[in-house]
């Protein structure tokens, strides 16, 4: 689904634009405290810049390659799949006086972190060619 925006400033070979779409749904988002944002008002995206957008243009970006699926596998999939891997791996420790579930629980929060980690690399790692993922239109140029 295309999303409306205004192309409002460029800089240090980026172009930032603005949504223009309804973000009532913003507010009512989890991570509306955690996002950065000050307001919902300031739905931004930021890509490298392009020769044919100046400040001002309305653009129709649209998304492909399923971006959002792909971030969130490696936002939570990851690090819950390690940590379930680590729960799984903690049965092979040795018995002891604890109970079995404890160090089972112990591992799996480290394979947690871990999956953390690998999950924060990958996704630096797609960040850096997010332009591949976003097809941006001109529909009204600013002269």
């Amino acid at each position: 689904m295309p999303t409306n925006g205004i192309i409002t400033e460029k800089k240090n070979a980026k172009v930032y634009i603005r949504i223009e779409e309804d973000t009532s749904a913003c507010k009512g988002c989890a991570a509306h405290a955690l996002c950065g944002k000050k307001d919902c008002a300031d739905a931004q995206i930021i890509l490298n810049d392009r020769d044919d957008l100046n400040v001002g243009d309305e653009v129709e970006i649209e998304e492909k390659a399923n971006i959002l699926t792909k971030t969130s596998l490696l936002a939570y999939g990851i690090p819950l799949v390690f940590f379930i891997a680590g729960i799984f791996l903690g049965q092979f420790l040795p018995e002891t006086n604890i109970p079995k579930e404890l160090p089972q629980f112990l591992v799996g929060c480290v394979g947690l972190v871990l999956g953390g980690f690998l999950g924060r690399y990958l996704a630096k790692r797609l960040s850096q060619s997010i332009d591949k993922y976003f097809s941006i239109n001109v529909k009204n140029r600013q002269q």
